[in-house]
């Protein structure tokens, strides 16, 4: 790792580490969703931490763990992705960040770009786009969209759309893109339910599918 990598990783890390300590000290923060998927084919883990250095600062940190691994343990196909981004709230839903993203395959990515992100009991949106720079630039864009309408006292409906879409602009090409459905039903911080995930590889976006049961709590 040269240099200024090594710089833009203790930045991040260093963000991270502030905007834990502050959050642990703050009744409010935001919570941290945890979620397990077990498919046909493979087992999905994905966690989200979205932490302020306070709460009348403009900084803070947005961290996401993706894992994705096959039943056969085959190593070469286990995939781990770790983003960590330091947030700067231009407005009250747009952020500025920029960090460091580690790619099972391709190590450790510089990061910069922007995100929309407005939360409320019922909906939820988040999009970012974000630029990578290694070897070859890509742009990476992700969206999540969720829908949890009330049906009783402590019970809601839970359901999720999660897009991602990498594309390769040293080259003009497809690198990687997925496509993710949840649907099941929420009784207070715990959701479950039903999954499906579409996953495509490569230029020529070669497709692998996975359908199961998920289980997402809030932390």
């Amino acid at each position: 790792m040269n240099t200024w990598y090594r710089h833009i990783v203790m930045v991040v890390f260093f963000a991270f580490a502030k905007a834990l300590s502050a959050q642990t000290q703050e009744s409010n923060r935001a919570p941290i969703p945890i979620e397990v998927m077990f498919g046909s084919e493979k087992m999905n883990y994905l966690a989200i931490l979205n932490l302020r250095f306070s709460e009348a600062s403009k900084f803070g940190y947005f961290g996401v763990a993706s894992v994705l691994a096959p039943y056969d343990n085959d190593d070469g196909s286990n995939e781990l992705v770790l983003t960590n981004l330091l947030t700067y709230n231009v407005s009250k839903k747009f952020q500025a960040v920029g960090g460091v993203q580690y790619h099972y395959a391709k190590g450790v990515l510089p990061a910069a770009g922007a995100q929309f992100f407005s939360a409320s009991p019922t909906w939820l949106f988040l999009f970012s786009s974000t630029l990578q720079f290694a070897s070859n630039t890509n742009i990476e864009n992700v969206g999540i969209i969720e829908y949890k309408p009330r049906l009783s006292e402590g019970l809601r409906l839970y359901s999720r759309l999660q897009g991602l879409y990498n594309q390769n602009l040293s080259d003009d090409l497809h690198d990687r893109s997925l496509f993710y459905v949840r649907a099941g039903i929420s009784i207070g911080k715990t959701s479950f339910g039903l999954g499906a995930n579409l996953d495509f590889y490569r230029a020529s976006r070669a497709r692998e599918e996975s359908f199961g049961i998920f289980i997402n709590h809030l932390f």
